[in-house]
């Protein structure tokens, strides 16, 4: 009896240590595979010495930043993930050292003006065309169109022969095929991109609401929107934008096209 207790105690007391063995072994694997590697991402924090902030429209270098491994769980939307992404980038806020980076915090897609930048304004009524898929952040070309101008004003208009046009049995009605020719315009040249590449800042409905795809944002590759195309918002040079002020001035439209 006190042999098979004594191999029944032993049994016990092996499996005991197993299992122990194997919560230690999986608390460790936990810690050091699991949460790490699967519960886990790669993120860009902010590093800043001892402590401090990096102020609103600091550009960031690459002692500001580093790579840390983050829970799933406590990763934000937006979050950057290389630090190539934001390095000479533009801060749009002050940011405390380990802060985690988002798109929203940095200026990733360099929306910001700079120094001799400006954000501007195009009036719904200057615009020629514009596409009604436009969200912010885009890039489009723009060309000059000539805007309407008063018959008088228009290429081939001529008194004379709009009047022996219109009068019934006149002497020259009869020379219709000339007198098409005598009006008919210059062959127009092909037109050429006034300005290229210009960032997208807003793009505003008609009572100021920026346009989405949805409520939840630009989710579903510009199939619906949540309003009609008004106007955008531009990033401009100023001297860019002091010379599109005067053409504007003199009667011409925006054909506005995305490129990107």
């Amino acid at each position: 009896m006190s042999t098979k207790h004594g191999r029944l105690l032993k049994r016990n007391y092996f499996f005991a240590g197993l299992i122990l063995l194997i919560g230690f072994g999986g608390l460790l694997g936990y810690d050091l595979y699991f949460k790490p590697y699967v519960l886990s991402q790669t993120v860009v924090k902010i590093k800043v010495a001892g402590g401090g902030f990096l102020p609103k429209n600091h550009e960031l270098t690459a002692e500001n930043l580093y790579l840390d491994s983050v829970q799933t769980k406590d990763i934000p939307a937006g979050v950057v993930r290389s630090l190539e992404q934001v390095e000479q980038k533009i801060t749009n806020v002050n940011l405390t050292d380990g802060s985690i980076l988002t798109e929203s915090l940095v200026d990733v897609s360099e929306l910001e003006p700079q120094q001799d930048e400006g954000i501007f304004p195009i009036p719904k009524d200057a615009i020629y065309a514009i596409n009604g898929s436009l969200r912010s952040r885009d890039k489009v070309d723009i060309y000059l169109v000539e805007g309407d101008l008063p018959a008088k004003e228009r290429r081939g208009y001529s008194p004379a022969a709009a009047a022996s046009v219109a009068t019934p049995g006149g002497g020259q009605a009869s020379d219709a095929s000339s007198l098409l020719e005598a009006e008919a315009p210059p062959e127009i040249p092909a037109r050429k991109v006034f300005l290229s590449g210009v960032t997208v800042n807003y793009v505003r409905t008609e009572d100021n609401n920026d346009v989405l795809d949805s409520e939840n944002g630009n989710n579903n590759n510009r199939f619906t929107s949540t309003g009609k195309v008004a106007a955008p918002e531009l990033k401009l040079k100023k001297s860019d934008g002091e010379l599109l002020g005067a053409y504007l001035e003199q009667g011409k439209k925006l054909w506005i096209v995305r490129v990107e």
